[in-house]
């Protein structure tokens, strides 16, 4: 401490920190998070000294056609870092076996319908390859993203899919345990060969071979997932569900939605802050735009023979694309963006 005039100790100034807080003051979040990715453009001011062996930096601008003169002022609306990540999954994980090991010992498994357990042997089952896709996409779109705040949220979503596809595939060992003759051997082939998920396969594979960690988060986050997961896994799954007796498949796509409404919020707030920070990054959004909804809308009709395959039927597909695509149109318009036509034909 400094001594003042009057021989007081006068305790030192506390203005001098390596970034700008969002908020009167730096958060957990913010102290855990900024700047744990160094560039030339905050600290390393020496430059890159571990390039590739093809000069290529450790992170490169050309790694996507987005733009910003500060990728360190997004901020994450969750302020997610890795304690209350792990929290979260764990809470979400804690749900899941409390729900499955009820339904072991009340024999909720015995009153499954016959079809819905054909449904989730072939459908659902096959419905961890798509996790753990975009599980691998998250791979790549994490690593290239050029700021920490804005890598960290694609991590966890990462992460999140990776943990989706591993609960799909533990519950059908539970089924498989608590099921006779249940099995979830053909999911493969439902995956490789069915008409139901060959154009979403074809969008998993088109964004696996994507080279701009940008474009994948928008084809996620703000066009797959709104459009095609959310017809999967809210209209279909979890609405027929408990039709045909089952109250744990519910609970495990739950925990999958919530982590889905997260990633969307945080891909939301992305965007906003490009836009902010470059106006001209709102043509390469509906550029991406143009060219994915497409391909999801086609995806998303592809699932239409779900909603027809029981007798139970509580929504059919028409009903409930309406209402998943006027979502999607209003979220892209708020964001100030052109949304693509999402029409499709009536069944």
């Amino acid at each position: 401490m400094a001594n003042t005039a009057s021989g007081q100790r006068r305790a030192p100034s506390v203005d001098f920190r390596y970034f700008k807080p969002a908020g009167r003051r730096p958060t957990q979040y913010e102290e855990v998070t900024l700047h744990t990715q160094w560039s030339p453009k905050n600290f390393a001011t020496q430059g890159w000294f571990s390039p590739s062996s093809s000069g290529r930096p450790m992170w490169s601008e050309d790694s996507t056609r987005l733009r910003a003169t500060d990728w360190w002022a997004y901020r994450d609306p969750g302020q997610v870092w890795f304690r209350p990540y792990v929290d979260l999954q764990a809470g979400q994980e804690e749900a899941i076996e409390l729900a499955v090991e009820g339904a072991k010992q009340s024999g909720v498994f015995s009153e499954f319908t016959p079809a819905w357990l054909e449904i989730l042997s072939r459908y659902y089952a096959a419905y961890r390859y798509v996790e753990y896709g975009l599980f691998l996409s998250f791979c790549y779109a994490q690593r290239e993203a050029l700021s920490d705040v804005v890598a960290t949220p694609l991590v966890f979503e990462g992460l999140d899919k990776d943990r989706h596809a591993q609960a799909i595939a533990l519950y059908c060992m539970d089924l498989e345990e608590c099921v006779p003759g249940f099995s979830d051997a053909t999911a493969e082939q439902v995956w490789l060969k069915d008409p139901i998920y060959q154009p979403t396969r074809e969008y998993i594979e088109r964004l696996l071979a994507c080279r701009d960690w940008g474009e994948i988060t928008i084809a996620v986050n703000l066009i797959f997932e709104p459009l095609v997961a959310t017809m999967f896994g809210r209209e279909f799954l979890a609405r027929f569900a408990a039709r045909h007796g089952d109250s744990v498949t519910p609970v495990i796509l739950g925990t999958a939605e919530a982590d889905r409404r997260r990633n969307r919020a945080a891909t939301l707030e992305l965007v906003r802050c490009l836009l902010r920070e470059d106006s001209a990054n709102a043509a390469v959004f509906e550029q991406w735009l143009t060219k994915w909804t497409p391909l999801a809308v086609r995806a998303a009709h592809a699932l239409t023979p779900l909603f027809g395959m029981t007798e139970e039927k509580p929504i059919g597909f028409a009903q409930a694309w309406q209402r998943v695509s006027a979502g999607w149109v209003a979220q892209t318009q708020e964001l100030g963006l052109r949304a693509p036509g999402v029409e499709v034909e009536r069944r």
